[in-house]
């Protein structure tokens, strides 16, 4: 009998665990001398959760790849957006010239091409063709047939356009050059709402609605005629689709559905990843059958995005959990501490209007009342831990320049603000705290502290209220804030002066906040339901989408001193007394599979 060695050139490896980094390739077996199992590494695939969309939307067309996707156009209403997506998160691109929605798209981030769609005003019928350049579209000629619900494949100068619908479904193929479009060969089943991949001269189409029926029909194109191709496991229409002839991905359809399928060429297999948001009406990018992007939809319309990976580690996404309900629910708050050990400080309810100084702690679980403030207020500023905690400004009929430092058991005052103020954002600790914006005179207004007194920094450059931060004295990050209106603003504090960064994707006032510079977590905030439950991560340039909370929190306060990964938001208007929990994604080490004999 031949060993593993020779027959694979290769040694089995001993390890005493699972975790090794030096694995390379899925299949690699190795003997665990802890367990005394032979074991091999195994891939997993899955759906995890991106950056959203700025707009939500459907029926919009799409091209690109996982890292550098492109969305544009779709429904509500006739939509000439365009977003660009940079494998974390979307930033807006040149509008389209004619706004419409069910058209179809190919090519990449860069060097995109839009064609066909529906709008108003009657017929609706678009034939139009558009082609990005990275900034902005062009109009170029147009498609021979006008209509929507199509499928397209290839690039911006070679480019494929097929099926779709009139007054009756099409099997209609047309193919681009880069300056005009010619008739070729029909498909051999006439569909709308179908999906596309590939390029012009190894185009796939799958999927969509042959008159009254969902089609599982798979063709494959040659440059000149189509092909009858492996049949999809679920029959659908309104999918999207990714990837190349040889390796594609089917995702999404109705009715709603997060089922996923792999094509390799010849047939389909159903992946067991789905998606996490089922969904129809989605558009997706991606290179092959193991990396792709599905964004948009109707479940009912979306801007949600998530990413498909097959490898051999596993991501979990980003989740809020619930945690114990304050004792007593109110919103304008002050908090501090970590997911585990926070504190909640001051604060109002209404109606009618009524001003707290309680202090409470949390310890993972449960809030417990602690001694109080020595002011009565809301809109009170705070950072440090559960143990050495720091409160400072409010109001309470006028505005405070109070500042008080928990140790644990009391509160104890301390010297005051030069500049009374509330509704601040603050970073920091007890003894290297930091205080910057807020109403009354604050708006730019920055000071820190230094464990016993004040003192006035550089200025904000952009004045505003209600905003929020993470960080510390002398490495800081301020985002959000009411200006008019609410803001997205961010900038960065080196202990001197602010300096302008990348924006937030939705802007908002009233937010909780956590983290440091590089890596800080922006949580709810008014006014819109958006931003009521959205979570944002900053890397330290930009910020992406995260986990929504499971209620609205907007005046609410969090764990500031918590890091981005593990974090804590709690209390908001109307009398919140809710309390999550958020757990950032996490990535583990790569699946591991016993060997079965048998």
């Amino acid at each position: 009998m031949s060993t593993y060695q020779e027959l694979k050139g290769l040694k089995v490896k001993y390890l005493s665990s699972d975790t090794s980094g030096d694995r390379k390739k899925e299949g690699e077996i190795f003997y665990n001398s802890t367990d005394f199992n032979l074991k091999a590494f195994v891939s997993t695939a899955a759906w995890h959760s991106g950056g959203n969309l700025i707009t939500a939307r459907r029926q919009m067309g799409s091209a690109g790849t996982q890292t550098a996707g492109l969305a544009f156009g779709g429904n509500p209403g006739y939509l000439t957006n365009t977003e660009e997506y940079n494998g974390s998160g979307w930033a807006n691109g040149g509008n389209l010239g004619t706004a419409r929605r069910s058209l179809a798209g190919c090519g990449t981030q860069t060097a995109g091409l839009g064609f066909g769609g529906y709008a108003t005003p009657a017929p609706g019928l678009k034939n139009e063709t558009e082609e990005y350049d990275g900034s902005s579209w062009s109009e170029q000629n147009n498609l021979n047939t006008a209509r929507f619900v199509l499928a397209g494949a290839g690039t911006q100068t070679a480019g494929l356009a097929f099926g779709g619908e009139t007054s009756t479904d099409l099997g209609n193929t047309e193919e681009y050059n880069g300056t005009s479009w010619s008739e070729q060969n029909d498909m051999s089943t006439a569909r709308r709402e179908l999906a596309g991949a590939g390029i012009q001269t190894a185009g796939l189409a799958f999927g969509g609605k042959a008159s009254t029926n969902n089609s599982a029909a798979t063709e494959e194109y040659d440059g000149s005629s189509w092909t009858t191709g492996g049949t999809m496991n679920t029959a659908r229409p309104s999918l999207a689709g990714a990837g190349i002839q040889t390796s594609a991905l089917a995702f999404g359809g109705s009715p709603s559905t997060g089922a996923t399928e792999q094509y390799n060429g010849t047939s389909w297999n159903t992946s067991p990843a789905t998606l996490g948001t089922s969904r129809y009406q989605l558009a997706g990018a991606g290179t092959n059958n193991t990396t792709a992007v599905a964004f948009g939809g109707t479940t009912p319309v979306t801007s949600s995005t998530e990413e498909f990976t097959v490898s051999l580690s596993a991501t979990t996404d980003a989740t809020w959990a619930t945690g114990g309900n304050l004792n007593q629910g109110r919103g304008s708050l002050g908090g501090c501490g970590t997911q585990t050990a926070g504190l909640a400080f001051g604060g109002s309810s209404f109606p009618p209007l009524t001003r707290y100084n309680l202090s409470e702690e949390y310890n993972g679980s449960s809030w417990s009342e602690g001694n109080n403030l020595n002011q009565t207020r809301n809109s009170v500023a705070g950072c440090g831990t559960q143990t050495a905690g720091l409160a400072f400004g409010g109001y309470i009929g006028p505005t405070t320049g109070k500042t008080e430092e928990y140790n644990g058991t009391s509160w104890s005052e301390q010297n005051d603000l030069n500049t009374i103020g509330y509704d601040m954002g603050s970073c920091g600790t007890q003894t290297a705290g930091l205080g910057f914006g807020g109403y009354d005179d604050r708006a730019s207004l920055t000071e820190e502290y230094n464990g016993s007194s004040w003192t006035e920094t550089g200025n904000l450059n952009t004045g505003r209220k209600t905003l929020s931060g993470a960080g510390t004295q002398t490495a800081a990050v301020g985002f959000g804030g009411r200006g008019a209106p609410a803001t997205n603003l961010t900038e960065h504090y080196d202990g001197s002066s602010w300096t302008a960064s990348n924006n937030m994707n939705i802007g908002r006032m009233g937010l909780a906040g956590s983290g440091t510079q590089t890596a800080a977590i922006a949580m709810g905030g008014g006014p819109s339901s958006e931003s009521n439950v959205a979570t944002e991560l900053y890397d330290g340039t930009s910020w992406t989408i995260s986990a929504r909370t499971a209620v609205s929190h907007q005046q609410c306060a969090g764990g500031n001193a918590s890091p981005n990964s593990s974090s804590l938001i709690f209390g908001g208007v109307g009398n919140q007394a809710g309390t999550e929990e958020f757990t950032g994604a996490t990535t583990t080490a790569r699946a591991v599979k016993t060997v079965d004999f048998d």
